[in-house]
């Protein structure tokens, strides 16, 4: 309640007592009683508004204090003797006697001002505590982080047939091997070595399930198991790509391609020319559709349009313009070539092919996006790249750094240039995991854009019983049966913030399963939660001493009060003697 409607309330309250005491019949003791009953509704009022006022310490009589945190090192303390020890954490408290428990650190401070100095031990603080003792100097000294994994990334939701990757930093001081063992479903899908000291490490899987799933990333050494972390991953339901095949003859490249889009469930068309005006057309996973004019009309159903240059090529003046205002407004256009000309086409401009005199190897290796796969050439084959151009994105490259594969942005679409026609050598070869990868890519980087509705974001790791910070760009968010109360961001009027604190551990709705969000173990990544604190402490630290050197104090202020209970001891005399006064008068 303000102060404001405190004071309205106690005054009516003194109005009411002072008319009862003036009209009352025993007129004795009148002026000690309305003093009396004046300092009764005082301390009330200092009761629900304690009296605050700011205290000055001179810099050279601060007190200084030690704070034990997780992995403090008690040799670490021998230097720092006569010092006060606390800690907010129980744990540490029942194994070091000297050290004293803070249940409440905003009490602690207000009963003990003269502390302005802490020397921090251990892993650090949690970011409420660090911002609690913000004002004070804090004076770190971290402890080295144990073995284990200090640093992860992965994506927690992915669509179906894209690939799991798992990329992070281990800690090997022991000089041992160590093995990471990814496994999901039961199975065993990926493995890295772990070298000496520090180790960056990388896993990857493409999840064969939908939905909801807990994969495992086991630490082994020397045969045993040190550590099992729970990896959650949502996939989610690829929608299906519509997507439309113009060719200039039947070849195995459009065979292989088509039957992979029909296994994959995707959503096609394909128009094949097989003599001047006769066309192969087949539908697959959609209904039927005249495909013998190419007008805004037909593209509007599909997303990808993939045409080699010949068939483009022979497209009139309004078909490609057709093609040109869909690409503009968002269709991806993927372009086969085996040829340095592309004619006059809108797209023309787009790229600059160069050919290249060294032989051709019978193997290539490819790469795109950190995968390295690879592939059979096809003998007699001209070898083309693609010249690096201002604007242009390169998607695919070889051993040499010659870009086979290259993008452009074109209004709200893009335009893809593949010079690679002979990625069904794959397939021959029994390598469809490279090939399922390879397109998979592609049409990634060619579909249109899908608009999100709400996007959320949360904390890498939450944990069971702490608080969750909760970005979103929606007013309104639900976990579970909990409504969040967000907060609009005062300076990004589009972002808005919440807290949560999650009960149970596993995966928890988000606004009535459009996501999903996995709560960990309190123990859960203890080496990704050290590594935080640490992080997050040096930043405190670094923003405190930046602080200190703009203002530079002689003194500290900080706030001060009055203990309530004084004006309780006061309340309870002043109705004492009101009592007694009637009692005895």
């Amino acid at each position: 309640m303000d102060q404001i409607y405190i004071f309205i309330a106690l005054a009516l309250l003194l109005c009411f007592i002072l008319y009862k005491e003036i009209n009352r019949a025993n007129k004795s003791n009148i002026g000690l009683r309305v003093l009396t009953s004046l300092l009764a509704v005082t301390a009330l009022f200092f009761i629900a508004s304690p009296i605050k006022f700011n205290r000055q310490v001179s810099n050279n009589r601060v007190n200084s204090a030690i704070l034990l945190t997780e992995a403090y090192q008690k040799d670490s303390l021998t230097t720092w003797k006569g010092l006060s020890i606390f800690s907010t954490d129980e744990k540490i408290v029942s194994k070091n006697k000297n050290a004293k428990y803070i249940a409440d650190l905003h009490q602690f401070l207000r009963s003990n001002p003269n502390f302005q100095s802490f020397h921090i031990f251990g892993y650090g603080l949690e970011n409420h505590e660090l911002e609690i003792l913000k004002g004070k100097k804090l004076i770190f000294h971290p402890s080295p982080l144990a073995d284990g994994i200090h640093s992860i990334n992965w994506s927690k939701t992915v669509r179906s047939g894209e690939e799991l990757l798992i990329q992070g930093n281990f800690i090997n001081s022991q000089k041992r091997e160590i093995k990471l063992l990814l496994q999901g479903l039961g199975t065993n899908l990926d493995s890295a070595v772990i070298g000496d000291k520090n180790s960056d490490f990388e896993l990857r899987s493409i999840p064969k399930h939908l939905d909801k799933a807990l994969y495992t990333l086991i630490t082994l050494a020397d045969g045993d198991t040190i550590s099992k972390e729970d990896l959650p991953v949502f996939v989610k339901k690829n929608e299906p790509l519509r997507i439309l095949i113009l060719a200039s003859s039947p070849d195995f490249e459009y065979k292989f391609l088509k039957k992979w889009l029909s296994e994959q469930e995707y959503n096609l068309a394909t128009r094949i020319t097989i003599s001047t005006n006769k066309f192969n057309i087949e539908f697959i996973n959609r209904p039927k559709t005249d495909l013998s004019r190419i007008n805004s009309t037909l593209l509007d159903n599909f997303d990808v349009l993939i045409g080699d240059i010949q068939e483009l090529s022979r497209l009139s003046n309004l078909e490609s313009q057709a093609i040109q205002n869909q690409v503009n407004k968002g269709m991806g256009l993927i372009i086969k070539a085996d040829d340095l000309q592309f004619g006059k086409s809108f797209y023309g401009k787009a790229f600059n092919l160069l050919e290249n005199k060294k032989a051709i190897p019978n193997t290539m290796n490819l790469s795109w996006e950190g995968k390295y796969a690879p592939k059979n050439n096809l003998k007699g084959s001209t070898f083309l790249s693609i010249m690096p151009q201002a604007g242009n994105q390169s998607l695919v490259k070889n051993e040499s750094g010659d870009i086979l594969i290259n993008s452009k942005l074109f209004g709200k679409g893009r335009i893809i240039l593949s010079l690679i026609n002979d990625s069904y050598t794959w397939a021959l070869g029994n390598q469809m995991k490279d090939y399922s990868s390879f397109w998979t890519y592609l049409l990634q980087k060619a579909g249109k854009e899908k608009e999100i509705n709400v996007s959320y974001a949360f904390p890498k790791i939450p944990l069971i019983n702490k608080e969750l910070i909760i970005q979103s760009d929606s007013s309104r968010l639900k976990i579970n049966e909990d409504k969040i109360a967000l907060i609009q961001d005062p300076t990004l009027q589009f972002e808005y913030k919440g807290s949560w604190w999650p009960k149970n551990i596993g995966w928890q709705s988000i606004d009535n399963n459009k996501e999903w969000l996995y709560v960990f173990g309190e123990s859960a990544w203890p080496g990704l939660r050290a590594s935080k604190k640490i992080s997050n402490t040096q930043k405190s630290l670094r923003e405190e001493i930046s602080n200190i050197k703009e203002e530079k104090i002689s003194s500290l202020i900080y706030e001060d009060r009055i203990n309530p209970f004084w004006f309780y001891i006061l309340f309870l005399f002043c109705c004492l003697y009101l009592w007694l006064e009637v009692k005895l008068s």
